[in-house]
């Protein structure tokens, strides 16, 4: 080194230690070997740059090559501004689309080999994401309707019904809580009707014939049911609370038991203010056909009761039944002025009332009209409300696990578990962030979700690995102020190498490229998820000498 040598920082944050990660998923390696690429830049490096965008720049999926410029993500993969540019993307993601399932199986069968994942025991929920402009309906060359999801109108998770939407599900292991898999729908699609295709995907798709498969109430359906037993499958699901089954559950309420069972997030009170639980169990049967033969299933119907489930709807109730009080005690204030003055507008506007909340139904009035003026009185039906009290709290369980290795208190744990596939869709809508999509064709669409899976994927299996080498034991050096952190997230993982940076030496026309000094935060995340040191690199290629 002499005068003429030059010194240059790079911030490159995490991305050296997730281009480690994506090497020890064998994703690039995957998806070239199984995708056809005729492209000048391999697929497999389009896949991992976009990945990567998505874990260190969850912003709209536009002007990626600017980003990677910027970022020192052109000079860490040794390629240009200009090779990431939208058309080739664009063409990546279309191509992905076509080839996800392939890849998906083989990347699978490696991380139950590599990391030992148990996907035996799968949740799965339905979400979607909403997308704001025209997305005319997209037609190919032979006026057909192009392939993968249509964004269409539908009911909305935020309510919303001016704008169209795409929906998705997602599979997600118990072991975990990595997701395995994630299918586009179109944005019209009835949630009941995802099961069948996703449990036929599963089958085809998982190395396992033991499969578990959990879901909330939407699943509880003839038709679902009989399908997965047919397959040989077991199931855990929520089950529908039909008007026959609430009678079935208020006749039986004197043989309610308490079980032992307390959500982690109550463990830490002591056992006289944990929440309560109790259930009660009956077995029933169902039979139809299926595939042209006759399928019968004996399954678990358990009746549950929870404390704070009970406690959070008395709340409820008496908050709506306050607002329907106040609705009528106007309406009978202005009666006959402004434009309460004919019958069917009156009725109109305490229907409105009624019909706004699920507990309007215990109100009843009577309208009656002498010397042409209206007159009502209206009350509270105290036998319906007092039904629609010990209903509160109540909700039903469907297992056909055997009830030797699932006693009650363990399928409620086990169901509670599905939170985790929400968690995971909170992932994909917040870090990840999905939207805003400026993709417009049905397969990029499909494509970009399924970058999401692989980026949610990576952060998934991050999390578990550094959890697992805890072993219940918090770590230090995450949180400010050195607090205890007792379950490290993905996200606060990566947030940890935001400020690793690569020295970049000039000295006589060479340019050499250094990984600067590791924390001892970062070491021992490494190490946990087993990244040897030399693993993390100043560039993925090999850097061109200047």
């Amino acid at each position: 080194m002499d005068a003429t040598t030059r010194f240059k920082t790079q911030r490159v944050g995490a991305l050296p230690f997730i281009v480690a990660y994506l090497e020890k998923l064998r994703l690039g390696e995957l998806v070239e070997q199984f995708v056809p690429w005729e492209g000048e830049v391999p697929l497999g490096t389009l896949v991992e740059v976009m990945v990567c965008n998505r874990l260190l720049n969850p912003k709209a999926q536009y002007k990626i090559g600017q980003w990677a410029q910027r970022s020192g993500v052109c000079d860490y993969y040794d390629i240009s501004e200009e090779e990431l540019n939208d058309d080739r993307l664009g063409r990546a993601l279309e191509r992905i689309a076509k080839h996800s399932f392939t890849v998906q199986s083989q990347l699978i069968l490696h991380l139950v080999k590599k990391f030992k994942l148990d996907v035996s025991n799968i949740h799965y929920d339905i979400s979607n994401v909403e997308l704001w402009g025209a997305y005319e309906r997209q037609l190919n060359e032979s006026g057909q309707a192009e392939v993968g999801p249509s964004p269409m109108y539908g009911r909305t998770k935020s309510g919303r019904k001016n704008v169209k939407q795409v929906q998705f599900g997602i599979n997600v292991a118990r072991d975990g809580a990595v997701p395995i898999d994630l299918i586009p729908f179109d944005g019209n699609q009835a949630e009941v009707k995802t099961h069948v295709e996703n449990l036929d995907r599963l089958r085809r798709m998982l190395p396992t014939k033991s499969l578990v498969y959990a879901a909330d109430t939407k699943f509880d359906s003839p038709e679902n049911l009989l399908t997965n037993k047919a397959a040989g499958g077991k199931f855990l699901c929520g089950g529908a609370f039909q008007p026959h089954l609430k009678e079935e559950y208020l006749a039986i309420t004197d043989k309610l038991k308490i079980v032992n069972y307390c959500p982690k997030s109550k463990q830490h009170l002591a056992p006289s203010e944990r929440p309560k639980y109790k259930t009660h169990e009956v077995y029933k049967t169902i039979e139809g056909n299926v595939d042209n033969r006759t399928v019968r299933l004996k399954y678990r119907l358990i009746f549950v009761w929870s404390e704070a489930k009970a406690a959070e709807e008395a709340k409820t109730r008496e908050r709506h039944l306050n607002k329907i009080r106040e609705e009528f005690a106007a309406v009978e204030k202005n009666l006959n002025k402004f434009s309460l003055k004919t019958e069917a507008k009156i009725v109109r506007r305490l229907e409105k009332a009624k019909g706004k909340y699920q507990i309007g139904h215990v109100f009843t009035y009577q309208l009656t009209q002498r010397s042409g003026k209206f007159k009502l009185r209206w009350q509270i039906d105290q036998e319906a409300l007092d039904r629609q009290i010990r209903l509160e709290g109540a909700y039903l369980l469907k297992t056909d696990l055997a009830k030797s290795e699932y006693p009650s208190t363990k399928v409620l744990a086990e169901y509670k578990e599905q939170i985790q596939v929400e968690r995971r869709i909170g992932d994909i809508k917040g870090p990840l962030a999905i939207a805003p999509m400026f993709v417009e064709k049905p397969l990029r669409i499909a494509g970009l979700l399924q970058i999401l899976l692989w980026a949610l994927m990576a952060l998934s299996l991050m999390e578990r690995d550094v959890r697992r080498s805890l072993n219940g034991e918090p770590m230090y050096g995450i949180y400010p102020e050195n607090r205890p952190c007792a379950a490290p997230t993905g996200r606060g993982i990566l947030e940890c190498f935001e400020e690793l940076s690569i020295v970049i030496v000039k000295h006589k026309g060479e340019m050499l490229r250094r990984l600067a000094e590791l924390e001892s935060v970062q070491q021992k995340l490494i190490k946990m998820m087993g990244i040897p040191p030399g693993a993390l690199r100043a560039f993925k290629h090999r850097c061109c000498q200047t």
